[in-house]
């Protein structure tokens, strides 16, 4: 993994020093060497930057910006490709002769015959830049699930990319002014809305496409095939379960390449369970496994994922270790918002820091179960949406009943029934005719802290604009495809590069590969959620002996975030909320705030997600915009 900078100016009017700054604020994305060349031509100079995290071939010789032997070409690259091998045996069939056994000098040779063709057989994450000093025409591209992050700016006179928003930043080229209309996105779905960001002049190439800039003239296209219905596989269960199986020990073979120590962020869930299972299957026994957990004593507002990942560990053969953590983690609150890009309403991504921190010591990639869930339809409201669906007017019918009664229904966040209250409320309040606005209403975050601001986000309007795709496969298929495309990328990837790449830890996902997606986005929907939640993966595990893995129920990756935030220890989390001067009151109501803290502190309701949101927010603001 590493950190990609350029600077194309127009007139050769900046300073050097502009792409050294650029790489001194992305170093913490590779610290493993550090590099910048330049191309002058008559009237613009290009400067290239790069930080590298060493994983495949260690050598100097694989050092970024890496070239062709003429000198021609030139490439800058964060990210893995995990069919670097058998696409350098098919180059060498052409006579390609390779200097390196780095994935880098692959892709290099790969866009050099064959241009943007060549990203459609890059099997892995990645964000790069392949530039032509010929022609001064430079392609900037990211892996079609977005897994690797990249950001540009344009101006009058300089075109900016880099990995990281505050690559960008740190040239000073772009003014700094926020971007409004984020805040109403943020409070709805707990992050920005790409293509734009957080900040009105900067953008996000979103996933699965590349930018073309030449002649002055910046153009996007896609690479990725569209999906079709005409491409829909209908299979018999045991089809299924056999080809996902071959497929996913696939990737998790080659994902488990590197020539530095690898190891598993362990949950005890039945996604990354699962991928233990096939470690073990590989050959791979005492294989490292990380897993943090809640104190025993607050297990009871946390989850059970000690237990399980304990378990898990002991079945299959891994060396085990476990991060227990208390309410002293959210020490670590301030500096790690701060240190995002952007902010990001997922609690998680304190954990995850801290799991990123900790495992770096021992490890330098870690695998995790990421996408699992939006690829096999796993979330609580992919099964809700699916029951609605099949029942939609009986549900509209009972809608006033529900609504009635879940006013009567306790809110404490100790009561044992607290999950199946909030699964009622929450029916109560988010079914609507329409099959597009209900999904986007399951994934919103509740009404306390949308009642903050005042406008409604952009992408939750439009749904009304959405034309109805008629069957119950094609709802379910624009589902799954919104949150791979949207939640999966600007929230789970976006949390977990940020804060593991603050460590220098590289972070895979091999529910992501390029041929197990291909194959489950082209079964039938149906077929998804026929069995029960992800029915896939767990007759898998059973498979494999993981029966009672099989029978917890869905969890996030959480801690009791709504008990610690009652301790008079940790109000200085909610302090800023507090003040009416606060930056974030220059947008949000100071009363609905207010009462939202007032709800949560007296145990009206659990509001921990909604406060999270908001003291996130909080934080970034005063860090960027604040005086």
């Amino acid at each position: 993994m590493c950190g990609l900078n350029v600077i194309i100016d127009k007139n050769s009017s900046a300073s050097p020093e502009l792409i050294s700054r650029m790489n001194r604020a992305t170093k913490h994305r590779g610290p493993d060497s550090t590099a910048l060349y330049v191309s002058r031509h008559e009237n613009a100079t290009v400067y290239f930057g790069h930080n590298r995290l060493k994983i495949i071939d260690c050598s100097d010789a694989a050092n970024q910006p890496f070239f062709s032997p003429d000198g021609r070409y030139l490439l800058l690259y964060n990210g893995e490709i995990y069919n670097y091998q058998s696409l350098r045996s098919k180059l060498q069939q052409q006579g390609i002769v390779f200097r390196t056994l780095s994935d880098t000098e692959v892709i290099l040779h790969l866009l050099m015959l064959e241009g943007k063709k060549g990203l459609e057989q890059l099997n892995g994450m990645f964000a790069l830049v392949f530039y032509d000093t010929a022609t001064k025409a430079l392609i900037a591209a990211r892996d079609r699930f977005g897994l690797k992050p990249l950001y540009y700016a344009e101006t009058p006179n300089h075109f900016i990319i880099s990995s990281e928003i505050k690559g960008i930043l740190a040239t000073g080229l772009v003014q700094k002014e926020l971007n409004e209309s984020q805040l109403a996105e943020y409070l709805t779905f707990r992050h920005a809305r790409k293509p734009q960001t957080f900040f009105q002049n900067i953008s996000e190439l979103e996933e699965g496409t590349f930018g073309l800039f030449h002649k002055d003239t910046w153009k996007i296209n896609t690479y990725v095939p569209a999906l079709t219905p005409q491409n829909e596989l209908s299979l018999r269960p045991e089809s299924i379960i056999q080809q996902t199986q071959e497929l996913l020990q696939n990737a998790v073979t080659r994902q488990l390449q590197a020539d530095v120590p690898v190891g598993l962020f362990l949950s005890g869930g039945i996604d990354s369970t699962l991928l233990l299972a096939l470690i073990a299957d590989s050959g791979h026994m005492n294989f490292p496994a990380f897993s943090v957990v809640n104190k025993a004593s607050e297990s009871a507002y946390g989850s059970d994922d000690y237990k399980y990942a304990k378990l898990a560990a002991r079945k299959f053969g891994a060396s085990h270790t476990v991060f227990e953590i208390d309410d002293n983690i959210l020490a670590g609150t301030i500096p790690l918002v701060e240190a995002m890009d952007q902010p990001i309403a997922d609690g998680a991504a304190l954990l995850t820091g801290f799991l990123s921190e900790k495992s770096r010591k021992t490890i330098k990639v870690a695998l995790s179960g990421a996408g699992a869930d939006e690829l096999f339809g796993g979330y609580n409201r992919h099964r809700a949406f699916y029951k609605y669906l099949h029942n939609r007017k009986l549900l509209l019918l009972a809608k006033p009943f529900l609504k009635t009664a879940s006013h009567f229904l306790p809110t404490g966040v100790s009561h044992p029934l607290r999950k199946e209250f909030q699964l009622i409320r929450k029916l109560a309040t988010k079914i609507q005719r329409q099959p597009d606005r209900t999904f986007i209403s399951f994934t919103t975050m509740e009404m306390p802290l949308r009642q903050t601001y005042p406008y409604e986000a952009a992408s939750y309007k439009e749904a009304n604009f959405n034309k109805a795709p008629g069957s119950r496969n094609e709802w379910l298929r624009w589902t799954l495809q919104r949150d791979q495309h949207q939640y999966l990328i600007s929230d789970i990837l976006a949390m977990t590069d940020q804060v593991s790449m603050m460590h220098g830890l590289e972070v895979r996902a091999p529910y992501l590969d390029n041929e197990l997606c291909q194959f489950v986005n082209k079964l039938q929907p149906e077929l998804l959620f026929r069995f029960g939640q992800k029915w896939i993966l767990k007759d898998l595990l059973k498979l494999h002996g993981g029966e009672d893995f099989t029978l917890r129920g869905k969890e996030g990756f959480g801690m009791p975030l709504g008990l610690w935030l009652k301790k008079p220890k940790n109000q200085f989390l909610l302090e800023p909320l507090q003040n009416p001067k606060h930056i974030i009151f220059r947008y949000l109501d100071f009363q609905q705030t207010k009462a939202l803290i007032q709800a949560h502190l007296n145990s009206r309701q659990d509001l921990s997600a909604e406060l999270w949101a908001l003291i996130s927010l909080a934080i970034w603001l005063q860090k960027h915009f604040g005086e």
